[in-house]
């Protein structure tokens, strides 16, 4: 029978793999059984609380086991998961909070400051817990020691709201983006169709679990699959994870590209020969930024093991195409739509257009957001007349239906009315060897034109002027495209999971003009 919520979902897999581990947290193993006992009686308590159908509830944590009860518990209840980036000041967690009015917070001791100075702005924060005992707010376990209830829960249906996922604000305030239990079911089968993915599997959860590419491809697919999922609670130091990488046996990473960057410097001399011969990774995605040729290239010579990039966004849940693991892999594009999902290619009218003309990215599947969290006008803006979602992102389909991404619609730059897409600038820029990152924004001037701007971060020990790089990069870049400056910077400004804020970017230049 197909599972129509989260919950049915995990009662399905825990009737066929009860005593089989569902996840290993720092050494100690949690069966099915345990993890189903365990939301079960978080979920009773929370009702105690007084939390219930429709209530908002946040997470601002690390990864940890209690980060999936609590989510799972408030599922089964028709409350909403609010999971906010822990690195995040109060104020801008203040304002997801009044946003979203939630009603509890579960936190831990190295954010407890920030939450609680947050709260004084929150009217309708009635409850603070932490995820381990002994500090000055409860522990969330002394929720779930409240007796079962026998009677009935709430009815939770497919439509419900499960999760409110606030953007992250690169252009302006954060937008919640609404998704039902059924969005993240729908994007869980075609993740689990398009990797072809089993019980037998063992995945790693590295990346933050407030993350929505995190939450589906490393939480709750495994959970579908009755596989089992190694948390790492934090991607610092690299070395833990790759011991628990080897130790467990891990068959599939999802994770971003700057993590595949630094696992490939972590590994090198006799150890990478080791590593490559014992490596037990069958498959490796990446997804949430541009995956550097260079980087693919390294990590596929390190592990042996492909490396496919993949494209997706929050509003879909989050996963929208991938290079299949069987068949062509076509490197510099993000693959083929997963099964279940629809790409076009609009203009600015929301005509369709040809292969291979540029032009907006849209989507349409049962994995699309109900919409932004009370904003009816920007959700109208955020679709087409005829119902797909306009991603914001340009790119262009080729004759076999590979989407190749161009670059953010709102980070294109207008130079003598030619269009420049700053990721092209930026592969220029990080062709060059000594060269490890690079960020390309437009830079308007008074007659409302604009120029282009590059920040560039060197690789250790190395160094370039400016002026050397823009001849580095003239043959291969045309005059209108060429940077005007270049400035050397010892790191780009990034959210958790290391996406360049061109915002603040923008913000700095435009202070310095």
């Amino acid at each position: 029978m197909t599972a129509r919520t989260l919950n049915e979902m995990l009662a399905q897999s825990v009737e066929r793999y009860g005593d089989k581990p569902a996840f290993i947290f720092k050494g100690e193993s949690t069966t099915f059984a345990q993890l189903e006992d365990k939301i079960e009686h978080c979920a009773a308590g929370l009702a105690e609380l007084g939390i219930g159908k429709g209530d908002t509830f946040g997470i601002v944590m690390r990864n940890c086991l209690e980060f999936v009860i609590l989510s799972f518990a408030l599922s089964r209840l028709g409350a909403v998961a609010v999971p906010i980036n822990f690195l995040e000041k109060a104020d801008r967690i203040a304002y997801i909070f009044n946003d979203a009015e939630v009603k509890g917070c579960l936190t831990s001791k190295d954010f407890l400051r920030t939450i609680r100075e947050a709260k004084e702005s929150v009217p309708t924060l009635e409850h603070i817990y932490l995820r381990d005992p002994g500090g000055d707010e409860p522990a969330l376990e002394t929720i779930y020691r409240h007796p079962l209830n026998e009677a009935a829960g709430p009815e939770v249906s497919p439509t419900d709201l499960v999760l409110l996922i606030y953007t992250a604000g690169t252009t302006g305030l954060p937008k919640g983006v609404m998704l039902t239990q059924h969005n993240v079911l729908a994007s869980v089968e075609s993740c689990r169709l398009a990797f072809d993915l089993a019980d037998k599997d063992r995945f790693m959860c590295v990346l933050p679990m407030f993350h929505s590419f995190a939450w589906t491809t490393n939480v709750v697919l495994p959970l579908r699959l009755g596989a089992m999922t190694v948390v790492i609670e934090s991607l610092l130091p690299f070395q833990p994870a790759l011991k628990q990488l080897w130790k467990h046996k891990v068959t599939l990473v999802c994770c971003i590209p700057q993590v595949y960057s630094a696992l490939v410097q972590h590994v090198h001399g006799p150890k990478a020969f080791l590593l490559r011969l014992l490596n037990p990774l069958d498959m490796a995605v990446s997804g949430a930024a541009p995956l550097p040729a260079a980087v693919q290239m390294k990590f596929e010579k390190t592990f042996g093991t492909a490396l496919l990039e993949g494209y997706g966004l929050t509003e879909a849940a989050p996963a929208v195409s991938v290079n299949p693991r069987y068949g062509t892999h076509k490197p510099g594009t993000v693959g083929l739509p997963l099964p279940g999902i629809d790409i076009k290619i609009t203009d600015d009218d929301e005509r369709e257009l040809e292969a291979p003309e540029i032009g907006e990215v849209c989507v349409r599947g049962e994995n699309i957001m109900a919409g932004y969290y009370k904003q009816p006008e920007e959700t109208k803006e955020a679709f087409t007349a005829d119902g797909w979602l306009k991603t914001g992102d340009l790119g262009f389909l080729d004759s076999d239906g590979y989407l190749t991404l161009v670059d953010r619609k709102k980070d294109l730059i207008i130079v003598k009315g030619f269009n420049v897409y700053p990721q092209e600038v930026e592969t220029a820029l990080v062709a060059h060897p000594a060269v490890t990152e690079a960020a390309v924004i437009g830079v308007p001037d008074s007659s409302g034109d604009e120029s282009v701007r590059a920040f560039v971060v060197l690789e250790p020990d190395q160094s370039i002027k400016p002026r050397e790089l823009i001849g580095f990069v003239r043959p291969s870049l045309a005059s209108y495209k060429m940077p005007r400056d270049v400035e050397i910077v010892d790191e780009l400004p990034k959210n958790a999971l290391g996406k360049v804020l061109k915002r603040e970017l923008r913000e700095s230049a435009a202070k310095g003009a």
